[in-house]
């Protein structure tokens, strides 16, 4: 049932909520303040303090609960000296790191995000909590490979993280919305003591990616040990890579390369040599453009007149004369060749390895205790700035050149005129004119006030008021806009005078031009007005916005036959709201390309929720959850967890949930602007086009549902002498429906090309029989369905050397399945390991790390294996190997291969100086010890790898201090 009044009057809804809480907290905070006066305060006994676990809403004494939780503690943090959470958790098997500052590069927004994707079901169905509480978005839309409405991870200041508690089940019954792969909860240290400080520096082998960080938190007591005051403050700047060609695997520029078609043939017939329809070959370069401009061999019917001319495949060159295009040993069309052309590839030039990011992140916690309440204000500021180099504008073959342009030689004119030839087709990458140069600034501010009350027997309140907000800000420098140089292009003589020929007929659109030579490298730049005329810098600023009010009253309701029954109930008010501006360019969409216009949506959230646990006889407690949400934009949504804990014996434990969990479309999906990028896209007749992508919101989507089942065991037997030991495996089910998600270009162009869906081919536009653009707008798709394992052991040893401990911790995530279900046939992706571009992305089959630890109060080492198992490139491929593989189809692929890759990080740290709690130690860290290469892997436009799965900086160092006093 909706609740419009409810939504409409939000805002006064929380101001009063808010005056409630506080008001609340204040009546509460005098009662046991006055009746205390002249009492002396109990110690409590220091194991009767209750813990609430990620997960549930009801605290308890220990950690067992029948979601699983796997724990990030300070110290691994410390151990692999990471400078952002991210790059631990994105360690773990059951992460698929898919926003790095690795993969963020190569787009203009979402520089150097780095995000939590949980089972590979995409960041935006991970929920992030920083104390158990939500935090506002950071990332927004656009072509990158980071999820529009997502946290980036960046932000949380790694000193003050006590650990990190990842649930690896649906949680939507305890937090709401976005809890459907799992939970991620920040939990920060909020009473530290003392002052601690760090300083690390970092360096590759390349020497580049070079990165400094600095941080230093402190906390004290006050007010006799009543009132508790934290604060801290990192900076980091990591300088970033260089571009592809500062690494020998990646200047090798390895693509995908269609094999030719039948000369003249215009259908899916080959050339008779055996090989697949694709084939992943070395130094590919553009076929159908290059950096002097070409007129190309394009698909489809042949223009016979053209033919004629001997004009097709000729290359300019900056001195008027013409030369035959060198297409090396094997060009496809339209897209790439192997060998010839230009010396570098144009989609792997500039852009660097991995982006540099600076950040600044402070927090500060301060609480104060009057007896049975505690008052705490919180806040936090994050600036995190990224930046790129992109590769300038790449025509292939696109263009258009009339047979009266005042730029063309003479003689190819008169070959033209001749032929009757009235235009030409042209191909031209603009790196004359400079590259494209990105960057962004994500500044997020967190705002909490709120209470903690003990009321009667242990029930205790709950409450708080959270502001936060993203200010984003994009620029695109040197960026080309279209129009613009459509009209530039098309240059005639005038009285003696170059002009542009839609500026003389008057066309007001082409007030201003400037007309630009296009034939020869270099000549563009010899007019710099031309130059600037076809330029700008694309602007794009967004602000998200979040307000919550919550309140959580939980306690023992009574003994029951086996223990005490214990609830928790709730409410959650919530609005998100984004706004924001662009320069006017970019809302016309004229910008070849860029962030299109601003966002301008809101959505208010109504949430009630109860939880009950239940010991059902000793050992065993069953818990339920279940939460009623109402969205101002879909209605309303209810989520459900059942869950069962058994321990029959002292070290065998049994666990299981069923879920319903929800996800709603967030702001992005709902109310994003319609934007572009390109994306090379493959027709029916094979072959490759790069084509223009259009993405956009959709207002009426609906809530995803999903069903989940997780069933376990936990070993923990006792072995004495020789050590301890604990053991967990746990199996997982996930069915999630009404997936909220683009098609992908590919799977609409499949959709109507091979399955003849009317609805797909509506979104395709075609020039000249080629795909031009295709429109991939969020939808509700079929289903996504997940099916695996997860395990983890961990054995520890006392050891004699230094009063240590040798540990050894190995932790898993066996996928079954990844399975697509939309409009084209079903695609299970697991044991897909590349093409990071294609939605889904898939996941290997098994990632295993293995950690070996000896630890002391004197020294720490520790060795990490990460194991990667082999797979496919592409799910929907078949290559040579593979059942059903036949050359002449136009999914054939020369390899489908890629083999298992293991990497070894290692670590260790020396204390100093030591005495109590204070410290001095030195540590350093390396990783990829063996200094690996990525496997090439059939790619995509943007380097011959998945920079997603495989290290592709190689080996790095970091080493750095600390002190706490």
């Amino acid at each position: 049932m909706s609740t419009p009044d409810l939504h409409s009057r939000f805002p006064s809804i929380v101001h009063g909520a808010s005056l409630c809480a506080l008001g609340m907290g204040l009546a509460l905070m005098a009662g046991p303040a006055f009746a205390q006066e002249g009492t002396a305060p109990q110690d409590a006994a220091e194991g009767d303090q209750a813990i609430v676990v990620t997960g549930s809403r009801i605290a308890r004494s220990g950690f067992d609960q029948p979601t699983p939780v796997t724990v990030v503690g300070a110290d691994m943090l410390e151990r692999q000296a990471v400078v952002s959470v991210a790059q631990a958790l994105n360690d773990l098997p059951s992460f698929r790191p898919q926003a790095t500052p690795a993969t963020t590069a190569i787009f203009t927004n979402n520089i150097g995000a780095s995000t939590a994707d949980l089972r590979g079901l995409g960041a935006n169905r991970t929920l992030v909590l920083i104390n158990g509480r939500r935090v506002v978005a950071s990332t927004v839309q656009g072509g990158s490979f980071a999820n529009a409405g997502a946290v980036d991870m960046n932000m949380i200041p790694t000193s003050l993280i006590a650990r990190a508690d990842v649930v690896t089940g649906g949680a939507s019954a305890a937090y709401g919305s976005d809890a459907v792969a799992g939970v991620v909860n920040i939990v920060l240290d909020t009473r530290l003591n003392g002052i601690k400080a760090s300083a690390q520096y970092g360096i590759n082998d390349a020497g580049d990616g070079k990165e400094y960080q600095l941080a230093l938190a402190g906390g004290t007591s006050f007010a006799s040990g009543r009132g508790h005051i934290i604060a801290g403050v990192e900076y980091s700047d990591n300088k970033g890579t260089g571009d592809c060609y500062s690494r020998a695997w990646c200047a090798l520029s390895y693509n995908t390369v269609s094999n030719p078609f039948v000369a003249g043939s215009g259908n899916s017939a080959r050339v008779a040599d055996g090989q697949a329809a694709s084939l992943i070959l070395p130094n590919t370069r553009t076929a159908t453009s290059s950096r002097n401009g070409m007129i190309p061999v394009l698909p489809g019917p042949p223009n016979a007149a053209l033919i004629a001319s001997g004009l097709r495949g000729m290359e300019f060159r900056p001195d008027g004369t013409m030369v035959p295009h060198d297409f090396g040993t094997y060009y496809g069309v339209p897209i790439f060749q192997s060998g010839g052309g230009d010396e570098k590839q144009a989609f792997y030039t500039n852009f660097p390895i991995s982006a540099p990011i600076e950040r600044i992140n402070a927090f500060s916690h301060a609480e104060m205790e009057a007896g049975d309440f505690t008052l705490f204000l919180e806040g936090s500021y994050s600036r995190v700035k990224g930046s790129t180099i992109g590769a300038q504008r790449r025509d292939l073959g696109n263009l258009t050149i009339q047979q009266d342009n005042a730029f063309l030689p003479d003689a190819v004119a008169q070959t033209m005129a001749d032929y009757n030839l009235a235009s030409i087709p042209f191909g031209r990458i603009w790196d004359d004119l400079g590259p494209q140069r990105g960057a962004v600034k994500r500044e997020t501010y967190r705002m909490v006030a709120g209470f903690n009350a003990r009321m009667w027997g242990d029930w205790t309140l709950d409450a708080y008021y959270q502001y936060g907000r993203t200010n984003y800000s994009q620029r695109g420098y040197n960026t080309t806009i279209t129009p613009r140089l459509m009209f530039a292009l098309d240059a005639v003589e005038d009285g003696g005078q170059i002009v542009c020929r839609a500026a003389r007929d008057g066309n007001p659109a082409a007030a201003g031009c400037v007309p630009i030579n296009p034939f020869g490298h270099g000549s563009a730049t010899t007019n710099p007005a031309a130059v600037d005329y076809v330029t700008g810098t694309v602007m794009q600023d967004t602000r998200l916005t979040q307000n919550v009010v919550s309140a959580t009253m939980q306690g023992t309701l009574f003994q029951g036959w086996a223990g005490p029954i214990k609830t928790a109930t709730g409410v959650e008010i919530r609005q998100d709201v984004a706004s924001g501006d662009a320069d006017p360019i970019s809302r016309a969409m004229q910008f070849y390309t860029g962030p299109g216009a601003p966002i301008d949506g809101k959505v208010s959230v109504f949430e009630a929720f109860g939880e009950l646990n239940v010991p059902l006889f000793p050992g065993a407690e069953f818990n339920g959850a279940v939460r009623y949400t109402d969205y101002s934009t879909s209605g309303d949504v209810t989520s459900w967890k059942l869950g069962l804990d058994v321990a029959p014996l002292d070290w065998l434990r049994f666990r299981g949930t069923r879920s319903r969990d929800i996800r709603a479309p967030n702001l992005f999906e709902l109310f994003g602007p319609v934007q572009s990028s390109f994306q090379n896209i493959i027709p029916a007749t094979g072959g490759q086009v790069l084509a223009m992508v259009m993405l956009g919101g959709n207002t009426n989507l609906a809530p995803e549902i999903a069903d989940t089942w997780t069933v376990g065991a936990v070993l923990q037997p006792d072995l004495g002498s020789a050590g301890r030991l604990r053991l967990s495996v746990d199996y997982y089910d996930i069915k999630l429906d009404n997936a909220v998600s683009q098609l992908g270009a590919q799977v609409i162009v499949d959709g109507c090309e091979k399955s003849h869906i009317a609805n797909l081919c509506n979104l395709i536009t075609y020039d000249g029989g080629a795909i031009s653009s295709v429109i991939n707008q969020n939808i509700n798709l079929g289903s996504l369905i997940t099916r695996g394992w997860d395990v983890e052991a961990l054995y520890t040893l006392p050891v004699g050397l230094w009063g240590g401990q040798i540990s050894l911790r190995g932790l898993a995530t066996i996928v079954d399945d990844l399975i697509t279900v939309s409009a084209t046939p079903t695609v299970d992706r697991a044991g897909m390991n590349g093409s990071p571009v294609s939605q889904p992305s898939g996941m290997p089959r098994y990632i295993i790390n293995g950690y070996l630890t000896f630890s002391s109060d004197r020294v720490t080492t520790q060795v990490q294996v990460r194991h990667i198992s082999g797979g496919v490139y592409n799910s929907t491929f078949v290559g040579p190997g593979q059942d059903g593989y036949d050359p002449l189809a136009t999914n054939s692929i020369s390899d489908n291969h890629i083999g298992a890759w293991t990497y070894v990080n290692l670590n260790a740290s020396v204390n100093v100086w030591k005495r109590g709690d204070q410290k001095l130690e030195i540590f350093g860290a390396i990783n990829n010890l063996f200094d690996k290469d990525p496997p090439v892997d059939a790619p995509s436009s943007f380097g011959p790898t998945n920079n997603v799965l495989y290290d592709v900086v190689g080996r790095s160092y970091r080493i750095g201090a600390r002190v706490k006093f």
